[in-house]
């Protein structure tokens, strides 16, 4: 058997650490935390290259694509900083909690009893480069967790914390 829970030490940056931590229940542990795939920063990343390519091929003055630059570079920023948004998936012993914001939060907490199945999406780049989408389906309403590294290792662990949370029961 397969079990993909963390050391006992777990490092957090300290924006992670202080809402995961502070809303743990009492003997309540992380076992995963699902990781963003590099691909989603890809189209902000590809405008930034693009704009160096601008300055160096255009004619206009120095001053001029320097600044055309530098707010494409601001733009692809903003952009690559909202696609994440402080997005956190993270499994513990008892649920699974979805966050989202930095200044503004939203959190979705699913109890680890009410899930009745599972379903990973991988699309033919997200095959070969290894990211998906785990869908969670608790009767009517399906929770979708995009962009994630590995989406087969954090179904696994879902659904080994699933079968343990019923096994307490």
């Amino acid at each position: 058997m397969i079990t993909f829970a963390p050391k006992e030490t777990i490092y957090y940056t300290l924006l992670n650490m202080g809402y995961i931590q502070k809303n743990l229940m009492q003997g309540e542990k992380v076992m995963f935390e699902a990781k963003f795939h590099g691909i989603v920063y890809f189209w902000p990343c590809f405008i930034a290259v693009l704009a160096i390519g601008i300055f160096f091929i255009s004619s206009w003055s120095f001053l001029l694509r320097l600044i055309l630059v530098l707010a494409v570079w601001l733009a692809a920023f903003i952009w690559a900083v909202s696609i994440h948004g402080g997005k956190q998936y993270v499994l513990t012993t008892r649920r699974l909690i979805f966050k989202r914001g930095i200044i503004k939060r939203t959190s979705h907490e699913l109890l680890l009893r009410k899930c009745e199945g599972i379903s990973i999406e991988q699309s033919l780049m997200g095959r070969l480069f290894g990211y998906g989408s785990v869908l969670v389906s608790t009767g009517e309403e399906k929770n979708r967790y995009d962009y994630i590294k590995n989406p087969l290792a954090f179904s696994t662990c879902i659904n080994q914390q699933i079968d343990n949370v019923k096994d307490d029961k």
